[in-house]
């Protein structure tokens, strides 16, 4: 799909949990280009405000968390051809404590399991969630469930992930 079509799906803040299982939610606060952050990982539930901006040329997003969680990033989507692009991404999160004692490992390993476990299949449901929404929009309900059930299957395995250590889950905890 289209770096016009990457960028205005990626854009719509509320929709990033229907490929991001890790976030709960995303809402639009009164301030204008501010949103609210809320996610759970191991029982720990997380909170922050950030204000983005679109960007065009290429098309995309920047943030900035102004409260809680502290991370800032970018995503560009740079066409390729006319309808496909590549994607972007670059990202900076300063790990809360209690999160950095919940994996039991060096901050190599947190970053290892933020790139190749979270943000790498949130990426790839990303991609599914558009090519299943083109698809249902084209009449293709096959291939749209198909996708859509990908993802559901990848969400799952996500929250497997993020509930479970050593095969306990851990009661719901503020940070």
């Amino acid at each position: 799909f289209s770096d016009d079509i990457a960028s205005l799906c990626f854009t719509d803040l509320p929709q990033q949990s229907r490929w991001s299982p890790w976030l709960n939610s995303v809402e639009y606060v009164a301030a204008k280009g501010e949103t609210e952050w809320t996610l759970h990982v191991r029982g720990f539930r997380f909170q922050w405000r950030a204000v983005s901006t679109l960007i065009n040329n290429p098309k995309g997003i920047m943030w900035e968390s102004i409260s809680g969680l502290k991370n800032r990033g970018k995503v560009e989507f740079t066409p390729t051809s006319e309808n496909s692009c590549v994607m972007r991404v670059s990202m900076n999160i300063i790990t809360p404590r209690i999160l950095s004692s919940l994996f039991r490992g060096t901050p190599i390993f947190i970053k290892e399991f933020l790139e190749n476990k979270l943000l790498k299949w949130s990426l790839e449901m990303f991609r599914d969630v558009v090519k299943g929404d083109l698809a249902l929009e084209r009449g293709d309900v096959e291939l749209g469930d198909a996708l859509f059930g990908a993802v559901e299957g990848r969400a799952n395995a996500i929250e497997a992930t993020l509930s479970f250590q050593d095969g306990n889950s851990l009661s719901d905890k503020s940070a």
